[in-house]
């Protein structure tokens, strides 16, 4: 399952939300980062209006087919971490039922141990967290790319996710979020991650017609909604071979409350193995050893 995973709330009629929120693998609060307060809705792009495609790594622009890892003849991996944020979150943080939505101990230990870790971030996460967004953009560990606007399913059932409405807002999730993204980093996203995963073929190209690369993974950490670290641990250590792209999550409890626990494990246990810490460019970049087609790619999503 990819889906996310106590803080404080404000009364009975509340937790009966987080419940809900919970199976709609929702994102919630974390007791010590600071409310911040949201604005408009995301950009939206003129009509028409299509952008210009991002190049990959190698100078090639982004292909009809998902990629699930990098070369497997080097041992790099890419750490990526998805910022969800759904319009019930948002709403919630709107009013004040949640705090927070981000565990910022989850980049401390990236920061303080040099990690590079690629980011995922939603529309509304960027919009509701942009000095976060602002300075993870400025930091050359960090790499952003784009998670939609607001983690909608685009192949239901996906997790009990709201299903994207049309072929129409499938683009409008793509084209809103690079526009809030670049508006408030200063950065066009490359890659594109699907909400849950979730995705079928014409999906994967759509979103290559956007100018975007879709990206998948093929080593789940497990941390939704997962509270022992221990587990977290094994999955990742378990999973991880060269080339493995590794997805986790930001938001902290209650979606994710065992990843920054397990990450403290996580990193050197993966380095004691030999692996080397990467950005998704980096891992993808043909240039240091192998061709692009020893990149993994598939026209399904995971």
């Amino acid at each position: 399952m990819h889906s996310r995973g106590t803080g404080s709330w404000g009364s009975k009629a509340t937790v009966g939300w987080l419940l809900a929120a919970a199976a709609l693998a929702l994102s919630a609060c974390h007791p010590t980062a600071p409310h911040r307060a949201v604005g408009a809705p995301p950009a939206v792009l003129p009509t028409g209006s299509v952008p210009e495609p991002t190049l990959l790594p190698g100078g090639e622009p982004p292909t009809g087919s998902l990629i699930t890892h990098g070369p497997r003849d080097r041992p790099r991996i890419a750490l990526t971490f998805d910022a969800d944020m759904t319009r019930a979150v948002y709403a919630a943080l709107r009013t004040g039922r949640a705090r927070t939505s981000y565990d910022p101990s989850i980049v401390d230990e990236l920061r303080a141990t040099h990690t590079p870790a690629t980011i995922f971030l939603t529309g509304l996460w960027t919009q509701s967290y942009p000095d976060v967004v602002r300075s993870m953009a400025a930091d050359p560990l960090f790499e952003i790319a784009n998670h939609s606007v607001d983690h909608a399913a685009w192949k239901p059932p996906c997790f009990r996710l709201t299903p994207v409405a049309s072929t129409a807002a499938k683009r409008a999730e793509v084209r809103d979020a690079a526009a809030e993204i670049q508006s408030v980093s200063g950065i066009s996203p490359r890659y594109f991650r699907f909400p849950g995963g979730c995705a079928g073929p014409n999906d994967v190209k759509l979103v290559a017609s956007e100018g975007e690369q879709p990206v998948g993974w093929d080593a789940t950490s497990g941390d939704a909604f997962q509270s022992d670290p221990r587990a977290v641990v094994a999955n990742v250590l378990r999973q991880t071979q060269p080339g493995s792209i590794i997805v986790m999550h930001l938001m902290g409890p209650p979606n994710a409350p065992a990843t920054s626990r397990a990450l403290v494990q996580i990193l050197p246990g993966l380095r004691q193995r030999g692996f080397q810490f990467v950005t998704l460019s980096a891992l993808l970049d043909p240039s240091p050893g192998g061709p692009p087609s020893s990149t993994g790619v598939s026209s399904e999503a995971p």
